[in-house]
């Protein structure tokens, strides 16, 4: 019979791997858009702020139409799904030629993400999320069943609230003691892998 201890450390084991990406990368330019295909991945979902672009930029540079275009070029959709107030993601959206995008998304809760399936007819196991947050983009791919692909953060600087950098700094920590991710220890982008999710 397990001890009290024994199924504590397992359910906080459990609840850890809500925070664990499926893919971990320095970058979008990173992500491998032909294991993706090959995986049966058909819409890719994107954060914006330290993900495509630094959150107090505006202008998309060449680096993001380029994967833009090979995004859409592979036969993806392509969809910004942002936390940010709608004027910010819509010009973005509008300026590199983004036809799907949702903004106030107030990840991780999954009410846009409701939305969302119900506009996109496409099965959780074809859909992959690209962010650069554990306790947003991360955790909402995980509760809803979807794949995800975390990426280094553009900027350290950011307006993030300090309980937020908080809760990230401590994840990474709690999460690399328990041997489920290491920041900075970068994955080859190649789906793959199963993990436990209650």
């Amino acid at each position: 019979m397990k001890s009290r201890k024994s199924n504590t450390q397992q359910k906080n084991f459990l609840l850890l791997n809500y925070f664990k990406p499926s893919i971990y990368l320095r970058s979008f330019k990173k992500v491998n858009l032909a294991s993706l295909k090959n995986s049966g991945i058909k819409v890719i979902l994107c954060d914006l702020d330290n993900t495509l672009i630094g959150w107090n930029q505006r202008v998309p540079n060449a680096d993001i139409m380029n994967f833009i275009k090979s995004v859409k070029d592979n036969g993806f959709e392509f969809v910004l799904f942002s936390n940010n107030v709608r004027s910010r993601v819509q010009n973005f959206a509008k300026k590199a030629g983004i036809e799907n995008y949702f903004w106030d998304c107030k990840k991780p809760l999954l009410g846009k993400m409701k939305v969302l399936k119900k506009i996109l007819p496409f099965e959780n196991n074809e859909m992959i999320l690209i962010g650069d947050q554990l306790v947003t983009d991360i955790l909402v791919a995980n509760r809803a069943h979807i794949k995800s692909i975390l990426v280094s953060p553009i900027s350290k600087i950011n307006d993030d609230s300090k309980l937020v950098r908080f809760f990230e700094k401590f994840l990474y920590k709690r999460l690399s003691q328990k041997n489920i991710l290491q920041e900075g220890f970068y994955t080859e982008g190649e789906l793959g892998g199963n993990y436990d999710i209650l």
